[in-house]
């Protein structure tokens, strides 16, 4: 899975991207880092919008998912069989991939179809979805809003249209948001499927048992 968690890896801590299908496998690709970072030193989120939540134009979270639904493993977002369905048969195990700008995060991977994805918690900076608007928004030709998700307000962004790598970032509170990357695989790719529809269902799906767990 080194491919794969190296070119998922990079969208995160510049923020998140990391790749997978759409649900059947070999749909997803490895994943790269994006070029955007949503890291930020406390100086640059007061020129962002101060203490103040939301920032920068991001939308207020009206019903908040408590953040102690977030498991303490990061890779137990998602059950097995939900990422089998993602990757398909061969999935690996998810494998951390903290990233001390955003907070704890896991990818996962096949090495059969190369492809991969990473989900990571947005808990370090505490801007929640903010940060995206702030830092993501002015460096990515594409970004646009594609919530609600499962009740939560959320984006995505990417370099162009075709780029096969997309991250959708979900906005939990405003604190705190969660991300999924995705990269298609050539065939996807070339059949021209927006890799942004994939990261936004693997984003409800982990969004959804979040909600499980805090009991909605």
């Amino acid at each position: 899975m080194g491919r794969v968690s190296a070119v998922v890896g990079v969208g995160l801590a510049v923020l998140a991207v990391a790749g997978c299908s759409e649900g059947v496998d070999g749909d997803a690709a490895p994943t790269s880092e994006s070029s955007v970072s949503e890291s930020a030193s406390p100086s640059a989120s007061a020129q962002a919008g101060g203490s103040e939540l939301p920032h920068s134009g991001a939308p207020a979270v009206a019903d908040p998912l408590p953040e102690s639904a977030l498991p303490s493993d990061p890779c137990e977002v998602l059950t097995p069989q939900q990422v089998e369905e993602i990757l398909g048969e061969g999935a690996s195990e998810g494998k951390r991939k903290d990233l001390d700008e955003l907070g704890p995060g896991c990818d996962w991977g096949n090495q059969v179809t190369l492809g991969g994805f990473q989900v990571s918690f947005h808990t370090a900076t505490r801007q929640g979805l903010s940060a995206s608007y702030a830092y993501a928004k002015p460096q990515s030709s594409i970004f646009r809003e594609v919530g609600p998700i499962e009740g939560f307000p959320a984006v995505a962004y990417k370099d162009s249209e075709d780029d096969p790598i997309c991250t959708v970032v979900v906005g939990l509170a405003d604190e705190y948001a969660i991300s999924t990357g995705v990269a298609l695989s050539m065939e996807k790719k070339n059949a021209g499927v927006d890799s942004c529809g994939p990261a936004e269902r693997i984003a409800a799906t982990v969004v959804g048992n979040l909600k499980d767990r805090a009991g909605e």
